[in-house]
């Protein structure tokens, strides 16, 4: 019987040392690289996101998302939107790809990035790029 309990015991406790072995983690551990996702049609405002995503150590270590028109003009440069979009909304393209961008990094997971007050659609588009590109890193 002591050995019998003692056999259960050890099969226990290897289930819980192994499970602690896992190559992905619930804060998700990525394979290191470089990893990108683009968007494969313009929104009707005329932009498309790209997203490119750096994992070192198994973590994202740094994110560049952008968004572009036909000629591959950035949205984040473009001053005149920028403008409209500070007037409506309080914020500028470059400030809400700054703060998806972190965001990333710090929760190192894109189901747990806030959406960006006055930009949803972007944040949207972030979130399913990033998401993409993370897939390939598993």
């Amino acid at each position: 019987m002591k050995k019998v309990v003692a056999i259960a015991l050890s099969g226990i406790v290897a289930a819980f040392i192994f499970s602690g072995c896992s190559t992905k983690s619930a804060s998700g551990t990525y394979k290191d690289g470089t990893y990108k996702a683009e968007q494969s049609a313009f929104d009707s405002h005329g932009w498309k996101g790209q997203i490119e995503i750096t994992v070192k150590g198994g973590k994202i270590t740094n994110v560049v998302y952008n968004e572009v028109d036909k000629n591959g003009n950035l949205k984040r440069n473009d001053q005149q939107y920028a403008e409209k979009m500070k007037a409506k909304n309080n914020i500028t393209p470059k400030e809400v790809d700054e703060k998806l961008q972190q965001q990333l990094v710090d929760k190192q997971d894109p189901s747990k990035v806030d959406t960006v007050t006055g930009a949803t659609e972007s944040s949207k588009t972030f979130k399913e790029l990033a998401t993409e590109a993370l897939n390939n890193a598993k």
